[in-house]
């Protein structure tokens, strides 16, 4: 009992004592030091101090579950969604200005285009001439940029983007023909000239140029466009204009279908400087057109035969869809057949120098020549030249006079 009562006594202080210790101070213990104290007490069995000193710690271990709680949803929220914002897809600023400067080169790069020049003998032999320069009717220069044909006969010339003095110079007697298409076919400027001459004869056209002038120096041209398809001419200038300076240019082009016939034609404006040109045109019921232009034809000099014929066409010597301006030269025109056939139709109007006088512009047919120069004998009115008629009496006159006085003078010696 007395052991007891000491026991007793003895956990009374204890339990007072954890009494005055505050729960805070008791809780830091736990946690800074997890291990285990055991008291021993005379006579009381050890378990039970054990069981006694672990239950209170028991409650102090969620502290370590709170830990454990928070740090786990932390690593929940890292989803680097937010780094996946930041989308490297929106470096489709690929608006990447370096694909419109591709398109720029891309049509710098079309516009330089590869010369080409050619000669076809026949259906199946086929010259690259800048290949191969020289031959024994033609050659080539590349400094001066000129094709020479010497008595060269074939199929077709063609060339394209040669420069704007590529020239060709004619020697002896040439002759391109061609039955399926175009004689002379060239894309880009032309400039023809020599002494010699050529006879170019297509099935469409006999010379046809395109996006570019030609130009007619001296030489002699014979030139001829038949077909029942379609439109011919002699010569056709597709966006440029048509430049006669001199030489002789016969034309020639004849439609025995429905289509039009046309001379020379030149989608700008059409300029005959000098020389010779007769120009010839038929057709059935198609437009037959001697000289025409999309824009003017202009007349300086040399001398112009134009006969245009249709049978229920129309037909005109001279056609500008602008203007007709004739400052010099002999013109002798004549439209015939099909519906009001005109030697002369302007869109815009007509200039006629006043050297020629007055101009029925109405006329089917007119030989146009200026008072200084010397008359000729033509088949056309000479509508617009000066009036011979009066001349022809004066000078009958004066001769009669003449002849009068003489007659009176033989008479005076002899009675003298």
């Amino acid at each position: 009992m007395k052991k007891m009562s000491k026991l007793m006594a003895l956990l009374l202080v204890v339990v007072m004592v954890l009494m005055l210790v505050p729960a805070s101070a008791f809780a830091e213990e736990v946690v800074e030091e997890p291990t285990l104290v055991v008291l021993e007490v005379e006579g009381a069995p050890v378990d039970e101090v054990l069981n006694t000193a672990v239950e209170e710690p028991v409650v102090e271990e969620p502290v370590a579950e709170e830990a454990v709680v928070e740090e786990e949803p932390a690593a929940v929220e890292e989803p680097v969604v937010k780094a996946a914002e930041v989308p490297v897809a929106q470096v489709p600023v690929v608006d990447e200005p370096v694909v419109e400067t591709q398109a720029a080169d891309v049509g710098t790069i079309e516009v330089k285009a590869v010369p080409a020049l050619g000669l076809w003998r026949d259906a199946v032999t086929f010259i690259d001439v800048l290949l191969n320069t020289v031959g024994a009717d033609y050659s080539y220069d590349a400094v001066t940029n000129a094709l020479t044909l010497n008595n060269f006969i074939g199929k077709q010339l063609v060339a394209a983007d040669m420069g704007s003095n590529f020239s060709m110079i004619l020697n002896g007697t040439n002759i391109i023909a061609n039955d399926t298409g175009s004689a002379i076919e060239v894309v880009g400027d032309l400039t023809m000239g020599g002494p010699g001459e050529i006879m170019a004869i297509g099935s469409t056209r006999a010379i046809r140029v395109t996006d570019g002038d030609l130009v007619l120096n001296d030489g002699d041209y014979e030139l001829f466009a038949m077909s029942d398809m379609g439109d011919v001419a002699a010569v056709d200038v597709v966006n440029g204009d048509l430049i006669i300076n001199d030489g002789w240019v016969d034309a020639t082009a004849i439609n025995t279908g429905t289509g039009g016939a046309w001379g020379l034609w030149a989608d700008n404006d059409v300029m005959i400087n000098g020389g010779d040109v007769d120009v010839i045109t038929e057709s059935i019921s198609g437009r037959s057109m001697g000289i025409g232009a999309g824009d003017d034809i202009i007349v300086k000099g040399g001398y112009t035969t134009v006969k245009a014929t249709t049978e229920t066409g129309m037909a005109n010597a001279l056609h500008a869809d602008s203007w007709v301006v004739i400052r010099d030269g002999i013109l002798d025109l004549c439209a015939i057949g099909g519906v009001n056939p005109l030697a002369i139709y302007a869109g815009d109007g007509v200039y006629i120098s006043p050297a020629y006088g007055d101009v029925d512009l109405s006329a089917s047919c007119l030989y146009l020549e200026p008072y200084y120069a010397k008359y000729t004998k033509s088949d056309n009115p000479k509508t617009g030249a000066q009036d011979m008629g009066q001349d022809a009496l004066v000078a009958t006159m004066g001769l009669l006079a003449l002849m009068g006085m003489a007659y009176l003078i033989s008479k005076k010696e002899i009675k003298a």
